[in-house]
């Protein structure tokens, strides 16, 4: 049986209902927190859960998501390898603001409750994966420092397996169990972050924007950032450009 933490954020517009709730619990167990202080809460005093849906992005003001990018900050911070699916309004801004954290998921806020549970069995962690120890979390920390200051020639697997005291393949188990992804995924969402600060800066184009970030060439670098943030860097400093205005 799952265990989910629905984590909701108490407006008016809240995408997660209580009809979508009871059929989620079909089968899994929910716990409900409404807001920050009491999502993390529970995730420090219950027992692990396998995944967290969260609302984000919803009501009047739906470009002020501050609130849940903190939440899902703080949780990648203390539980990196906790898996996130994201409700509401998944705009470019949102997806941009939760790179490198646990999200592995988006859903508008128009979607069917068959689609939701497909995508938390998909991004659940696999049952019975133990939850990493606290000095594991602190090894692989070290290595997010390290790739952080090396986002555009990332050191070799055998490098960072060295630095670590660890083969490379028990680094690479290790590192996706802390992480909740493989390292070379967690290399694209440090290249796509960085890719994002540069667009947003306006002055590079967007060839050396890919070079800069660590991609080898814009066609690899426009279908990351496609994939992962929803629009084209093209598209997205065209916006950008217009909204700054």
């Amino acid at each position: 049986m799952l265990v989910i933490l629905l984590v909701t954020r108490g407006t008016a517009a809240q995408a997660l209902s209580p009809a979508v709730i009871d059929l989620l619990a079909t089968g899994s167990e929910v716990v409900e927190a409404a807001g920050n202080a009491k999502a993390l809460w529970q995730l420090s005093n219950s027992r692990p859960f396998d995944v967290v849906v969260m609302e984000c992005g919803l009501g009047e003001r739906r470009q002020n998501h501050s609130g849940c990018v903190d939440l899902i900050r703080s949780m990648f911070r203390r539980w990196p390898w906790m898996p996130v699916v994201l409700v509401g309004a998944a705009t470019e801004r949102l997806r941009a603001d939760v790179l490198l954290t646990g999200v592995r998921a988006f859903l508008t806020e128009r979607f069917t409750v068959g689609r939701l549970i497909r995508l938390v069995t998909r991004v659940v962690r696999r049952r019975g994966t133990p939850v990493p120890s606290i000095a594991t979390v602190a090894t692989i920390r070290r290595v997010f420092a390290l790739l952080d200051e090396h986002a555009g020639e990332t050191p070799s697997l055998r490098d960072l397996a060295r630095m670590t005291e660890m083969s490379r393949s028990h680094f690479s188990r290790t590192f996706h169990s802390v992480a909740g992804m493989p390292l070379r995924g967690y290399v694209r969402e440090l290249r796509l972050k960085r890719a994002h600060e540069l667009l947003v800066s306006g002055k590079l184009s967007l060839t050396a924007v890919a070079v800069e970030s660590g991609f080898y060439d814009l066609p690899h670098f426009d279908k990351a950032f496609r994939r992962r943030l929803g629009t084209s860097p093209r598209a997205f400093r065209a916006r950008h450009a217009h909204a700054t205005r």
